[in-house]
């Protein structure tokens, strides 16, 4: 194993051009910026996300299995929709014939953050003996929706295909999202734009990390922001309502609107110093839930911004743990 080569002052780009990580060198962040390409690991919360954990256990999974990223779409359909191409599913195993959880990566519909919340996530599952699947969906368009949705549907059919490949079980899987994947994650919690759209299995639970489930709500956050704020709040809302959105637009993916009371057990957490998801869209899904009476739990803390992943250290250190223990109870 080489992993001892990689510390919290290895750049993105070192990790990224390593010989044997090649075939995840496009899966760390995807849609890489130069930004990104010059920090350091440490630059993104390596304790409180757990990041080097999660790179040891890319080894480790490396070294047990002869593939690790699958195609979610068949190769002919790529002709046809070029983008298609994009879409995968990264395996990260663990104990057979138990249920899986899938992880949507955050990064504003622009790119996924997959180093902060894909593999640490995964890594976490994995010492708990779940399998986890990290899925790569289309990103970085205007007007992106439904695509995001269509491939979380493609993904849980090519698991189901798959299933005794795997040793998984469909019944009661999860899905773990993260602020823009938290917005997809809820998103396929609903019957009429999720799982019920594509006769899927139901989720057995949602675990949503700073979600940002209310297009709305953004949409008022940005009529307040500064101008900087709102150039990056109006290229969010682009890609989920096109370039002319409007509020009746975005509501069509605006999750408070399509719960019901067959929405699945939901795990909820966000900080309320969040400079980039408003914790008011939090507490408008805790009420929803409530009104529902859809079994949730909801851990909220004062201090941890955005993307703090597993927030080990924080207020909320443990909470995927946690997380785990209330899909199991509702299961």
């Amino acid at each position: 194993m080489m992993f001892e080569s990689v510390s919290v002052d290895t750049t993105i780009e070192e990790l990224c051009t390593k010989k044997e990580l090649s075939q995840f060198s496009d899966y760390f962040f995807t849609h890489m910026t130069e930004d990104v390409w010059k920090r350091r690991i440490g630059d993104y919360g390596n304790e409180r996300c757990g990041l080097l954990p999660a790179i040891k256990r890319i080894y480790e999974v490396m070294d047990e299995n002869s593939q690790v990223i699958y195609d979610v779409y068949p190769k002919e359909e790529w002709e046809k929709e070029p983008d298609k191409e994009q879409v995968k599913l990264i395996h990260m195993p663990g104990d057979p014939d138990k249920p899986f959880v899938l992880v949507c990566p955050g990064g504003g519909y622009a790119r996924e953050w997959v180093l902060v919340e894909g593999y640490p996530i995964a890594q976490q599952l994995n010492r708990m003996g779940y399998s986890a699947f990290i899925l790569i969906y289309r990103t970085g368009q205007k007007n992106l929706l439904p695509k995001p949705v269509e491939d979380t549907a493609a993904a849980l059919k090519f698991l189901d295909a798959n299933r005794d490949k795997f040793q998984i079980r469909m019944e009661g899987y999860a899905v773990a999202g993260f602020s823009a994947g938290g917005h997809l994650a809820a998103v396929w919690g609903t019957k009429e734009k999720g799982y019920g759209a594509y006769d899927i299995h139901k989720p057995g639970a949602l675990f949503l990390g700073y979600p940002s489930i209310s297009t709305v709500q953004f949409l008022k956050d940005m009529e307040r922001a500064s101008d900087s704020e709102r150039a990056a709040a109006v290229k969010y809302l682009e890609r989920i309502g096109g370039e002319n959105f409007t509020k009746e637009g975005l509501a069509e993916y605006s999750v408070e609107y399509l719960m019901d009371q067959s929405y699945p057990p939901c795990y909820l957490v966000h900080s309320k110093d969040d400079p980039v998801v408003n914790i008011e869209a939090s507490y408008l899904m805790e009420e929803q839930l409530k009104c529902f009476k859809v079994p949730h739990r909801v851990r909220f803390m004062e201090h941890g911004g955005h993307s703090f992943g597993l927030g080990n250290g924080t207020e909320l250190d443990g909470w995927l743990a946690d997380a785990v223990s209330f899909w199991e109870e509702v299961r």
